[in-house]
């Protein structure tokens, strides 16, 4: 199986008392490497994401005809990983496509609170991606890894995960090792699940994990170890968004401006052509002086 074992798991600390007192907030993000706010988000915008995704799915024959769109159950004979399936990439392309998708990285909550943690302006990373787990495939959950490793540019990138609904426990989600950013950035070697690659942990690692719901927004270090969670469900898709920022000041790595996974043969130009124009959410970043690096 990919996802390590939780031998020891304690619950997800919530921020949403320090949202507000900048010094806290910061004490709070270097002492877990990660801060989980509760209802930050409109679950209106975050529903609407999910049915654009799920009505893609649908339209490809993922979905089942017999539950609502929004209950997310998929066809009882199609299972799709994420890879070089052309299944995959041809939903994956679509969602790609979608101006929401994108535009919820945007959202001002998320900026505030990143603005109080890093005390400048913020660089929101173009390279959205966007989850599809189906369930009973724990052979290629998300194994442990840290998110600097695909990021490079600053280590002090974090990344937004969101969940497009509510995610209760057997629906998997994410669990992080607290304190773990501060151990560095640690070597990595093959590994089944998305990203495909891992790093080792001990076996008596404690975790954090809570069931989150709509609106909720979980924000981690590049250096946090952290993994998926097996999606035990018989027949939900799991749906989740990954969004990620940096401060203005600190270097980027081009690649964090393309489109994920190099948009399977997309550029921002052909995303941008389905779209009403013009667009102030088209080529967002060109406003700032980044400071770009190669390594």
């Amino acid at each position: 199986m990919a996802m390590a074992p939780m031998r020891k798991t304690v619950s997800l600390s919530e921020a949403n008392a320090t949202l507000d007192d900048a010094p806290a907030l910061w004490r709070q993000a270097d002492r877990d490497g990660y801060l989980l706010f509760r209802g930050l988000l409109d679950p209106g915008k975050v529903l609407s994401v999910r049915r654009q995704v799920l009505e893609i799915c649908a339209r490809h024959g993922w979905m089942s005809s017999k539950h609502p769109i929004e209950a997310g159950i998929r066809c009882p004979d199609v299972l799709v990983l994420e890879s070089g399936d052309p299944r995959w990439i041809t939903v994956y392309k679509e969602i790609l496509c979608q101006r929401s998708f994108h535009a919820l990285a945007m959202e001002p909550p998320i900026h505030y609170a990143l603005s109080q943690l890093f005390g400048e302006a913020v660089v929101t990373h173009s390279r959205n991606i966007c989850r599809v787990m189906f369930p009973q495939t724990q052979e290629y959950t998300t194994p442990p890894h840290q998110d600097y490793l695909y990021i490079r540019g600053s280590e002090n990138t974090w990344t937004c995960w969101i969940p497009l609904g509510d995610c209760p426990a057997d629906l998997g989600g994410l669990a992080l090792i607290p304190g773990s950013h501060r151990g560095g950035f640690l070597p990595s070697h093959p590994g089944k699940g998305a990203g495909g690659q891992q790093v080792n942990v001990p076996d008596d690692a404690e975790w954090a994990a809570s069931p989150m719901h709509c609106g909720d927004v979980l924000l981690f270090h590049s250096l946090t170890i952290h993994q998926g969670r097996d999606n035990s469900t018989q027949d939900a898709l799991r749906l989740s968004v990954d969004y990620r920022y940096q401060p203005l000041s600190e270097p980027i790595h081009p690649d964090s401006m393309e489109p994920h996974m190099a948009g399977f043969g997309l550029s921002w130009e052909k995303i941008y052509s389905r779209w009403p124009a013009p667009d102030s959410l088209q080529y967002y970043w060109k406003q700032w002086a980044l400071n770009y690096v190669s390594g």
